[in-house]
Formats: structure tokens, sequence, C-alpha cells
């Protein structure tokens, strides 16, 4: 009886999806393969949940602080230090994910192979944006919900926490788009780092002085509304603009990066 290798079995996408699934798993297995996502997911929690241990143990003179006060504090903690630590970390980490491909020749290399440029921008896309939501949030955000537990017998409603946190994970893909897409336009790391934290910062800096319709329609809010959510506090009722305006960034810069990067030449 003749059986087939399906490690042999030919591909049959076409188009943009040419090599998709091929670049993916390299991708992922660069990030999941070793035991470097263990290093990773213990550093993020140790800065995430490393601030709630502070809150826990900060002494107070308040006789009215009560541990409810003291988890919502944590809460707003968490929302606050988690989506400006992330955005900077995915900065950081992603700075080189496309430059440092065309710096060393790898990029020209895999574009000789069947691959499509469109997948080769969507697999470090994918991959990026799994493996940091998943270190960076995910993992710290049940520990805390242990951590919340265990501090204060009692964990913040599931249900508005869960909508905080996937306002963080929003902004992270944003600076994920953002940085990206930088990494086509130019061909050093510098601009690259220097232009998405300057708009981090520079936003968190400049918001109070901006008209709110500039400051709405770019994701600088999001660390409110993501604490504001979390705590099922009463937000204002403009606050899904800012939401909706981050995502439809994200999807521009992806589109852009897709378009930059097919006119690249190799």
């Amino acid at each position: 009886m003749t059986t087939i290798n399906e490690t042999l079995t030919p591909r049959m996408e076409q188009g943009w999806r040419i090599g998709l699934k091929n670049l993916v798993w390299n991708e992922m297995n660069l990030r999941w393969g070793g035991r470097r996502w263990i290093r990773s997911a213990l550093i993020w929690m140790a800065i995430l949940n490393g601030f709630i241990l502070l809150v826990a143990f900060a002494s107070t003179q308040d006789p009215n602080y009560t541990p409810l006060k003291k988890m919502l504090e944590s809460v707003e903690v968490f929302a606050n230090i988690g989506i400006i630590a992330t955005s900077i970390g995915i900065v950081t980490g992603t700075q080189g994910a496309i430059i440092r491909e065309k710096q060393l020749g790898t990029a020209a290399w895999v574009m000789s192979k069947p691959a499509s440029r469109e997948s080769f921008i969507l697999a470090k896309w994918f991959a990026y944006s799994f493996s940091s939501t998943t270190l960076f949030l995910a993992f710290p955000a049940v520990v805390y919900m242990i951590q919340s537990q265990v501090l204060w017998h009692q964990t913040p409603l599931l249900i508005p926490f869960l909508g905080g946190w996937l306002v963080m994970v929003l902004q992270l893909q944003f600076y994920l788009a953002l940085t990206l897409v930088l990494g086509t336009l130019f061909n050093a790391r510098g601009p690259v780092a220097g232009i998405a934290l300057g708009f981090l910062f520079g936003g968190l800096i400049l918001a109070d002085f901006l008209p709110d319709w500039v400051t709405l329609i770019f994701p600088w809010p999001l660390k409110d509304v993501a604490a504001g959510l979390a705590l099922g506090n009463a937000l204002p009722p403009v606050w899904p603009i800012p939401v909706i305006a981050t995502a439809i960034w994200t999807l521009i810069f992806i589109g852009v990066a897709l378009w930059r990067f097919k006119r690249e030449e190799f």
C-alpha cells in the first residue's frame, strides 16, 4: 500500500497567500520553539504584576483604605502601566522585524522562493500579534486575577475587566502596526523607534493641550478608557471614538505596509 508523505505534499496557495502558512510557521517557531517565550513571559509578569505587589504593600494612614479600594486601585494601575509598558515593549521588540531582514538579505532570499510579499508582512504581523498579546497581556492578566484573590480575597468583575483588557490589546496592535509600516518605509532602526516612541510619549504629554477632536482620533485616550472600562466606571459618551479610530489606523498601517513592501526593490 502506497502512502504519501504529507511533508512533501505541494502547497496549493495562490495569489497573496503563497507561502503564508510556511512563513507563519517559521515566525511562530522563532518565538515559541525554545525557552525564549518563558523568559519573555516572566519579564512581563515581573513588570505588570510587580506593580500590583507595590500597590498591595504600599502603606497608608487612611482608615477607609479598605481591601476593596486597594483592589480597585490595582485595576487602574494594571491598565495604566500595562498600556504604556506594552506599547514601549512592542516598539522596541519589533523595530528591526523588517529592517533586519532587509539588511541581512534574508528578505530578498525569501522573496526568491514561492512566497508573496503580502505573506511576508502578514506572517510577521500575525506572529508578533499573537505572541505579544499572549506574553505581554494574557499571562499577566491571569496572574493578576490570582493576585487579587490572594491579596484582597476578591477580583474585579470579569466582563468589565475583559473590556479594559481588550482596549489594552487594541493599543498594542496599533503600535505593532505602526512599527511594521515604519519598517517598510525606512532602512534603519533609529527612525522607526524614534517616530513610534515619539508618537507615544508626545501624545501622553500633549493630549491635554491639543483640541479634543485631535486626541479623540488617536489612541492617546485609550489609557483612561481601558482603566475606566476595567473598573466598570461611567465613561464619557465619546469614549468609543478613540477605540474605533485606533482600529481604523491599525488597518490603514497594515494596508500601507503591504502596499509599500510590494514596491520594495531587492
